[in-house]
């Protein structure tokens, strides 16, 4: 099995539900013929639910995802240009565009069955500013083999190590490779703006974490407020059914009663009727014996 045969067998594992992948990937690898092309779809590990999340949003909304990267070139070039205004206006629009990015990734899960907690959703739209912000991070994303989320620091290069199934070519995910930027002398007059910089860039990845959070919080008082009333209605429900069922306990008990009673004058009557009938029979053959009624001549 070649590099491109691993990674198109991989690709549509990953498409699938997290619940259903692991069953599909052994079934995947029991249909190759060779041990080690086996092997290598066992080593396939399954997708967190933030990063199936990101990945069902970059292959079913291309266009929004594109709309993100292309924002993220905006903003790297603000960045480099030291243009304050420009990256408070960019910024407010990065915000929208991520949330609006988030909420459909969370649509497209809830369409699968695929349940995305709030805390997940954080790592969907740190994510998505990772691919924003560092463009190896977003050809990694794109592939469609992201394992985990991503997490972003101011400008600095984002840790794709152990992210993705299988790296993306052209794409190095190793330490060395990915190496920090050289760090400034301390009398460098530069050092003092980009610290600023890095400050500015990552108060805002603090600001859309707080957004984020916020939403995930919302969505979970306005579900809590949905279960209580439900709550409130299922008691209400409860009460009813139990005053109906004391009821029904009461005309049961007043029926037992009524039985009682009739089964008790059922059986005086039987009685009764026995003894009627044996005072009948006694009767009749005292008047037989009499010659009554007398016989005509």
């Amino acid at each position: 099995m070649t590099s491109s045969e691993l990674r198109r067998v991989a690709r549509a594992l990953y498409e699938l539900p997290p619940a259903e992948f692991t069953a599909a990937r052994n079934q995947a690898a029991r249909e190759v013929s060779q041990r080690s092309d086996a092997t290598a779809i066992k080593r396939l590990a399954r997708a967190q639910a933030s990063a199936w999340a990101v990945t069902a949003l970059v292959r079913e909304d291309v266009a929004l995802f594109g709309e993100l990267l292309e924002l993220g070139e905006r903003l790297r070039d603000a960045q480099e240009n030291r243009d304050p205004v420009a990256l408070r206006s960019l910024g407010a629009e990065r915000q929208k565009l991520l949330s609006r990015a988030s909420a459909r990734a969370r649509e497209l899960a809830d369409a699968k069955g695929v349940t995305v907690s709030g805390s997940a959703m954080i790592e969907v739209s740190q994510t998505l500013q990772a691919a924003m912000t560092d463009p190896d991070a977003a050809a990694l994303v794109r592939d469609g083999l992201l394992l985990r989320g991503l997490t972003v620091t101011g400008w600095e290069p984002v840790r794709l190590d152990g992210a993705a199934a299988l790296p993306p070519e052209g794409v190095s995910v190793g330490r060395a490779a990915r190496a920090a930027r050289p760090r400034a002398s301390t009398a460098d007059p530069e050092v003092s703006e980009r610290e600023r910089k890095s400050a500015e860039a990552a108060a805002w990845s603090a600001l859309d974490d707080v957004t984020t959070a916020h939403h995930s919080v919302s969505d979970l008082a306005s579900a809590l407020d949905e279960l209580a009333s439900r709550r409130a209605d299922l008691e209400a429900e409860r009460t009813e059914i139990e005053e109906q069922l004391r009821g029904v306990e009461s005309d049961l008990a007043g029926i037992y009663h009524d039985i009682q009673v009739g089964e008790r004058d059922k059986k005086a009557a039987e009685r009764a009727e026995v003894r009627a009938k044996k005072r009948a029979k006694q009767a009749q053959e005292r008047l037989d014996r009499l010659g009554w009624p007398p016989r005509r001549g």
